[in-house]
């Protein structure tokens, strides 16, 4: 599929795992833009954003915009939502709850988010696959060490894909080919 220039980059950056902006997850709550969860340690998180936020305006004085969201699609909310390191972006949310909107001002920063999270409880290893991209296979095989090393008191493992997006072909073959066994010699993998 042909991206234009800007999508193309917000696509490898997603890839990636890197990229500058406030760290928000986005959707949408009854059609209107919300956050979906903030990033752990990133600027939204550090202001108080919170999941079910809704965003009704976006501001970015340096870009000279400002625009309600009503109607807005997401590529185009990261598109202005991101932007250069150390630059600010206003947002006006609206929490549940309250009846007035507030405005955050968050202070971009370099986003690094992690492809796979692994969390051990009650005998269980559940590892969290958020992505298909370039860090898969590092933190996979980091993830998969330390299951290695406490695989005597595990009961089990779980691979949670839940609201994974997808991302390289070839990550998705690596991960499925460590649950699925080797296909016969010759036959459909």
């Amino acid at each position: 599929v042909f991206l234009p220039p800007q999508e193309q980059k917000q696509s490898k950056d997603d890839l990636s795992g890197a990229f500058e902006g406030v760290g928000i997850q986005l959707g949408y709550k009854d059609s209107r833009l919300a956050v979906i969860a903030p990033l752990s340690g990133t600027p939204a998180e550090k202001a108080g954003v919170q999941a079910g936020d809704l965003i009704l305006k976006i501001r970015d004085e340096k870009k000279g915009i400002e625009k309600i969201t009503d109607g807005m699609s997401l590529p185009e909310a990261v598109i202005l939502i991101r932007g250069p390191r150390g630059s600010a972006v206003f947002l006006t949310i609206l929490r549940e709850g309250e009846s007035e909107p507030k405005e955050i001002k968050l202070v971009r920063e370099e986003i690094v988010v992690k492809s796979v999270e692994l969390d051990f409880k009650d005998g269980v290893a559940h590892l969290k696959l958020f992505r298909f991209g370039e860090r898969t296979f590092q933190e996979w095989d980091e993830a998969v060490a330390k299951i290695l090393d406490r695989q005597t008191e595990l009961k089990g493992v779980v691979l949670d894909l839940r609201n994974n997006p997808g991302g390289f072909l070839q990550g998705s073959v690596f991960i499925a080919s460590e649950f699925l066994p080797a296909s016969p010699a010759g036959g459909p993998n």
